[in-house]
């Protein structure tokens, strides 16, 4: 199928308001004027939404890990990540598993472009999650430069990595919600996704001005279906 423009990465905090302010002052994101349910920070043009309230349920076979950003120095990053009151989990050569002060779990990787550009889902079955998500949301295949046990699959101005783990209990605090794919007719794309054997928890619905559904990957993961607006992505 014709891949789905990326949308978004949806993530429950309890400050939401502290949270975003954090990460206009120690990240190159640009927070937006929120909404009344959530803080909206952009980095380039992928959107990292926080809430308060968690939207789906825990997922049973894996799990969203991190969401990736691109930096220009790894080195550097890292210091100014851990100065501002982050904390650093895991440092390579290549990359840097980090958490903000809330616990939300993000990858540093020395990589252009400087932005949101990855998710990493963890999961005892990579192969046939990322075939899943080729079958269903399109994508197209590439290697993880800095990390070549993954697989992955590029959309329009996001990565989806893929990581294999021995375990699907998992003990940290969900924080990363759900991920969010545009499309432009809802109800055809849930049609569609549907006659493929997809399970829809949502299905297609207003919710104040924009029309979206949510379907379930085969870890449990929420996949947000959310309508591009009539000017297209914001980029």
């Amino acid at each position: 199928m014709n891949s789905l423009l990326w949308h978004h990465v949806h993530v429950t905090l309890p400050d939401r308001e502290a949270a975003a302010k954090w990460h206009e002052q120690y990240t190159p994101a640009n927070r937006v004027p929120p909404t009344k349910r959530s803080e909206n920070l952009y980095w380039s043009p992928n959107l990292l939404q926080i809430q308060s309230t968690a939207v789906a349920p825990e997922p049973r076979n894996g799990h969203i890990e991190s969401i990736g950003i691109g930096v220009l120095n790894l080195n550097e990053t890292v210091a100014e990540w851990e100065s501002a009151g982050g904390f650093i989990n895991i440092l390579t050569p290549y990359y840097a598993k980090v958490r903000d002060p809330w616990g939300l779990a993000f990858e540093l990787v020395e990589r252009s472009p400087k932005a949101y550009t990855h998710i990493n889902i963890v999961t005892k079955t990579i192969e046939q999650t990322r075939n899943w998500y080729e079958e269903n949301l399109g994508g197209t295949r590439e290697v993880c430069e800095w990390d070549r046990t993954r697989l992955a699959l590029k959309y329009d101005t996001m990565l989806i990595a893929f990581n294999q783990v021995n375990s699907t209990v998992f003990s940290d605090r969900r924080t990363i919600d759900h991920i969010g794919w545009y499309t432009d007719d809802v109800d055809a794309t849930f049609n569609q996704l549907s006659i493929n054997g997809v399970y829809f928890p949502v299905k297609p619905r207003d919710y104040g001005p924009v029309r979206l559904a949510f379907a379930e990957d085969p870890c449990g993961i929420w996949i947000e279906i959310h309508i591009l607006p009539k000017y297209g992505k914001k980029m």
